[in-house]
């Protein structure tokens, strides 16, 4: 009799699988609900779209673990790639398998996780990605589990099911504390109950069941206070901050002309999205103090420059959006003149100069801001057709200050007896017959004895040549390009000097681009244009996978912006080609044979600002942000458990063909790695100078060392398999979590290669 009982207990538990597959449903639905507090007002159809792909899984377990094992595993992976587009992957990346650009979205959104504020109210598409994914593994996980899970584990198979389920409605809690914590508890309890027990309950015990879970749940809150230490038991922030990039770069604008000497990574430091290309300003330098290029203030440059006309702020002005990626700034980086940004939860102040803004807190990796930005490209006719009017030609008219620079102070020129003080010299405006002018620090009336006896005297001498042969402001500015294009050369290691715009000028002839772009703004100044010194990033190189300007550390750059009626200011480059920053990201095939690399600005750290405490109201809480990103480390891990099979076959696939021999396709081959990595290049950088770049590893300057030698030289002897193994340690160098996998794509083993020892060079 006991033995029937027995059997009609399994009957009735085999005929009610509605039941499991209900009380399924139901708690993933309360997970995906606790889950959606973490992304704010956003809609939460992804999320639901993910809950339904996971019990689709669990309804058609039964009838896929009937049939062979093949049907089941092509299930399982569709069922991956189906919760990467519900996610919000594009489908195109996953239709053409866009590996690359998938890895690194994820890891891009991973890496943002340890700093973001919860609820989530930011504009970073890969991190709410990266959030909703989190919540399709721990559903797609579970769903797996309750599908293809062997009957015969009993609990043990519904207790596996039910742990990711339970974590995703415990981890928002563990972020932000609901406002009820004790009844969100005593729901999870009863939904975990009817999950582990309802479809083997029978009816005849289902209240005495009810009333025993409600004595257990009462005796669960009475007992909750006692247990709840109001904070978490496991240090997660450490462990999520392993997600966050594992270099972060900081720049420092000031301009200080000596020698660059620093490891160029090309490492990624921002993205942009925006219709048109621009310059991505981080400040203005407003102040020729003596010696160099500094910001300045609105006491020191008077009124504010007039507005441009309606119709060309109408044409010029685009909506950008921005990502920090491996850098800390407090600038916000924008472009051209730029409106206050918006979506960002910290505070922003005004900066120097209009149109710039600085965050009250540190911007890091991953945060995300839109601005509106006012950056004109008038034309040729334009600009000769934008004369000075009535008020831009008095000499304290409102650019004033923006043709005034400081003479370096000298004996003599301040009041006697205190300590010399810095001459201000405000020169007249273009073509104008009023004289140069002394605001502070000169007793003798004629400015221009006190200019040309200055160090800079030759410079006013040149600007004043320029200038008489120009007819136009316009036509002045091309004069002081044309003049800085012939004579002078790109270096990076001018010598040092007490005055080093005047001998960049008048004896070296040579520099990077904040010599160009200081000399130009001073000449225009001297000759009566208002100008400045503008510092930040180029465009970058466009991906177009993800429709967005990709700028790394080698971009960082210096330009000049000289003010015309109707447009404002007008951004202009006098700094050579070769620059790498100007040079453009073009594809390794097309080096050429050459020596000397290409090198940019200088990053250096920059100081905290005073303002660094202020934070933006309504931040959120970040007490939890690093459980997000601990918790979000789940998609690498389970996904990479879905999808291994087919990233290795792609690999050893990718590795079985045969080696490159030629020096073209070794070339192009590093190219795309460098690419696939991050990494793009620099027009004009040769392989000597990318051969220079890896000297901090024998073996990766080895085998570019090899490369060149078997295209240039014609040596027969490829790069080794030991060679090839340490340029692939260097590509992975900074690239995070998935970076290993991510090298491993870019420069695959190379079957039938022989290695030689580490580090020994190429013959």
């Amino acid at each position: 009799m006991s033995a029937g009982k027995r059997v009609a207990a399994g009957t009735s538990v085999a005929a009610r699988p509605l039941v499991r597959l209900g009380a399924f449903a139901a708690l993933g639905c309360y997970g995906a609900l606790r889950w959606s507090t973490m992304l704010g007002p956003a809609p939460r159809s992804r999320l639901f779209g993910e809950l339904a792909l996971a019990v689709a899984v669990a309804a058609a377990g039964p009838s896929l673990r009937a049939r062979s094992r093949a049907p089941a595993i092509l299930g399982a992976g569709l069922c991956a790639l189906a919760a990467l587009a519900l996610a919000g992957i594009p489908l195109a990346w996953i239709v053409h398998i866009r590996v690359g650009d998938t890895a690194d979205a994820i890891g891009q959104g991973l890496a943002a996780l340890p700093g973001v504020l919860v609820p989530y109210l930011g504009i970073n598409e890969w991190v709410r990605v990266v959030i909703v994914l989190g919540a399709g593994v721990l559903l797609l996980d579970a769903g797996l589990m309750l599908a293809f899970a062997s009957p015969a584990l009993g609990d043990l198979r519904r207790a596996g099911a039910a742990l990711p389920l339970v974590a995703l409605a415990v981890v928002p809690s563990a972020l932000a504390r609901p406002a009820l914590p004790y009844v969100h508890g005593l729901l999870l309890f009863v939904l975990l109950a009817a999950f582990m027990w309802g479809e083997r309950l029978p009816r005849r015990r289902l209240v005495p069941a009810i009333a025993l879970a409600g004595l257990a749940g009462i005796a669960a809150i009475a007992a909750a206070p006692a247990l709840d230490r109001h904070g978490a038991w496991l240090d997660y922030q450490a462990l999520a901050g392993k997600l966050a990039p594992g270099h972060v770069e900081t720049f420092d604008w000031a301009q200080r002309y000596g020698p660059l000497h620093w490891p160029r990574a090309g490492r990624e430091v921002l993205d942009v999205q925006a219709r048109r290309p621009d310059y991505w300003k981080a400040e203005d330098l407003d102040l020729f103090d003596g010696t160099g290029w500094s910001q300045g203030n609105a006491e020191q440059l008077g009124a504010p420059a007039p507005a441009p006309d309606p119709a060309a702020r109408a044409r010029w002005t685009q909506t950008i959006q921005v990502t920090i990626r491996a850098m800390r700034t407090s600038d916000v980086i924008a472009a051209g003149f730029a409106s206050a940004p918006t979506d960002l939860a910290h505070a922003v102040l005004g900066g120097s100069g209009p149109g710039t803004w600085t965050a009250g807190t540190d911007l890091q990796p991953g945060d995300s801001y839109r601005v509106s930005t006012y950056s004109p490209r008038p034309t040729a006719g334009q600009l000769s057709a934008a004369v000075l009017m009535p008020a831009d030609r008095e000499m304290t008219g409102p650019v004033a200050g923006y043709r005034s620079i400081l003479l370096p102070a000298g004996p003599g020129s301040g009041p006697a007896p205190g300590p010399p003080e810095a001459p201000e010299i405000v020169f007249p405006p273009f073509h104008s017959s009023l004289p140069i002018e002394s605001v502070i620090g000169i007793h003798a009336s004629d400015g221009t004895v006190a200019v040309k006896s200055s160090p800079y005297g030759r410079a006013f001498l040149l600007a004043r040549s320029l200038a008489r042969d120009a007819s136009t402001p316009y036509a002045f500015v091309r004069a002081v390009l044309g003049h800085l294009a012939h004579g002078y050369r790109y270096d990076e290691r001018p010598p040092p000097s007490r005055y080093p715009l005047e001998r960049f000028l008048f004896a070296d002839r040579r520099g990077y681009c904040q010599q160009f772009a200081g000399a130009m703004a001073l000449l225009l100044r001297m000759g009566g244009v208002p100008a400045r010194v503008a510092v930040g990033f180029t465009t970058g190189t466009h991906d177009s996978a993800s429709h967005r300007w990709v700028v790394s550390d080698l971009d960082a750059h210096a330009w000049v912006e000289a003010w015309f009626p109707r447009y404002g200011w007008v951004r202009f480059d006098p700094t050579p080609a070769a620059a790498p920053a100007r040079g453009g990201h073009v594809p390794l095939p097309a080096l050429q044979a050459g020596s000397g690399g290409a090198a940019s600005v200088r990053p250096l750290r920059r100081p905290q600002p005073a303002s660094a405490g202020v934070r933006g109201a309504g931040a959120g809480k970040r007490a939890g942000a690093g459980a997000a990103g601990l918790l979000a480390s789940l998609v690498v891990v389970v996904l990479g458990l879905v999808m291994v099979a087919l990233v290795l076959v792609l690999v050893l696939r990718a590795g079985a063909r045969r080696s490159p021999r030629t020096g073209e396709e070794l070339v192009a081959e590093l190219g795309r790695a460098l690419v696939r990595t991050g990494r793009p290049l620099s027009g004009g950088v040769t392989l000597v100078a990318l051969e220079h770049r890896f000297r901090s590893s024998t073996g990766a300057a080895a085998y570019v060392r090899a490369i060149r030698l078997t295209r240039f030289a014609g040596a027969s002897e490829p790069p080794s398999a030991a060679q090839r193994r340490e340029l692939r340690a260097a590509l992975r160098a900074g690239l995070g979590p998935a970076g290993r996998l991510r090298a491993l794509w870019a420069l695959p083993p190379r079957l039938g290669e022989r290695g030689r020892p580490r580090g020994a060079p190429s013959q």
